[in-house]
């Protein structure tokens, strides 16, 4: 991964005029296995932009499941190193506003991973 900052230009600009909502209900998303909200999603970003806005949700989805970053099967170190750079950025994302769940949304995102099979 490269030093430049995750999100640059258009896609920095889009991802800060974002509006955190905190009376949103989330969404599963079952390719990543993460729960995403309406508020954290920005139309038009470039393919690249989009591509870490995902590792940005499947980051917090550890955290969401009180999982270590190091348990990724694929890359221990990347996702980590994504959600430590975002932090460190100090961008503006609704989703930094979201790292501990609502017991509705725990057992909302307990629910669709078990019927998704991956719990």
């Amino acid at each position: 991964m490269s030093s430049e900052s995750l999100f640059v230009g258009e896609d920095l600009r889009l991802i800060e005029l974002l509006t955190y909502k905190p009376s949103l209900k989330p969404s599963y998303d079952h390719i990543k296995n993460c729960l995403v909200w309406d508020d954290e999603r920005a139309d038009g970003l470039t393919p690249a932009g989009y591509e870490i806005l995902c590792d940005l949700w499947i980051a917090r989805s550890f955290i969401h499941r009180g999982l270590s970053f190091s348990t990724h099967e694929l890359d221990p170190n990347y996702f980590r190193v994504v959600w430590e750079r975002a932090l460190g950025e100090k961008f503006k994302w609704p989703g930094f506003q979201r790292l501990t769940l609502s017991e509705e949304d725990k057992i909302y995102f307990e629910r669709m991973r078990s019927e998704a099979g991956v719990i």
